[in-house]
């Protein structure tokens, strides 16, 4: 029966330790992304100092990228990260005689100046805050994930020179706009650093899938998903491939271009582009 109890004993204690030390982990990786945080305008932060409670604050950073501090005045927290302004306001009191070893800590209260924008066939469009370095899946993640419309292809437009504004960026309306695209087949195979981390400020534009059609003498004609390097042999082929009336040789392309139909021969080769027509006739005889 004691040896019983002692076993019932032991399993709780090493339970105990286990819970322990999950929390501690937590507390440190939450501590670490805190600490790792890059101060903007209308974050709002609580300022501690150990043994000098009149100094503690709660601040919120002016559009300027500063906040005022008792004894101290006016300090720059733009582009600082947590760390380095606790860093900062420690210096600042030791260094102008105020405290003999001042010992500061802050935390984020309110995250309000990093954002990013999601767009586009996504379940959840609007601007999301971002309180650490996350990469473009996260965010789709955190938006609800994508419709049953959306494509392959995301595009982000990143702005050069504007931040902290509270509106998507539009490719047509800056020049100064960074725009590329990138393949969500991509990110899902990458793994660890190879994944895209977003930036503050950014738009993300998760398109529409495009589309194909096929008709004619195909077992499936109508519309089918366009990928890209999908040529015309491929795109019969999504379309169930040829009947027995076909005549694939005779197969054309239908295409428009500069507001105007073109259409020429549909090598088998040939690759084909979104909103293409592929069209195979039925033969002579």
């Amino acid at each position: 029966m004691i040896k019983k109890q002692v076993r019932i004993l032991m399993q709780v204690l090493t339970i105990l330790l286990v819970l322990y030390d999950i929390t501690s982990i937590t507390s440190f990786a939450e501590n670490d992304l805190n600490d790792a945080y890059t101060i903007g305008p209308e974050d709002i932060l609580e300022i501690q100092v150990w043994d000098n409670e009149d100094l503690n604050r709660t601040v919120e950073i002016s559009q300027d990228g500063t906040f005022t501090f008792p004894l101290i005045g006016r300090v720059r927290a733009e582009g600082s990260t947590v760390f380095e302004l606790e860093e900062l306001i420690e210096k600042k009191l030791l260094d102008d005689g105020f405290l003999v070893s001042p010992h500061v800590t802050i935390g984020v209260k309110e995250y309000k100046s990093q954002k990013v924008f999601v767009l586009g066939e996504i379940s959840k469009p609007g601007c999301y805050v971002l309180k650490r370095s996350i990469n473009i899946l996260d965010i789709i993640s955190q938006a609800g994930g994508i419709t049953d419309k959306a494509g392959k292809i995301i595009t982000i437009v990143r702005p050069k020179y504007i931040h902290g504004k509270n509106t998507p960026s539009s490719a047509e309306n800056n020049t100064e706009n960074e725009i590329f695209t990138v393949n969500l087949n991509d990110l899902q195979a990458a793994v660890g650093g190879d994944l895209f981390f977003v930036k503050n400020d950014d738009t993300i534009y998760i398109n529409s899938v495009s589309r194909i059609f096929v008709t004619g003498e195909v077992k499936k004609p109508g519309e089918h998903d366009w990928e890209s390097g999908l040529t015309v042999y491929q795109a019969i082929a999504l379309a169930g491939g040829t009947t027995e009336k076909a005549s694939p040789r005779r197969a054309i392309v239908i295409r428009a271009h500069e507001g105007k139909e073109k259409r020429f021969e549909a090598k088998m080769d040939v690759q084909v582009k979104p909103g293409d027509i592929i069209n195979v006739p039925q033969r002579y005889f």
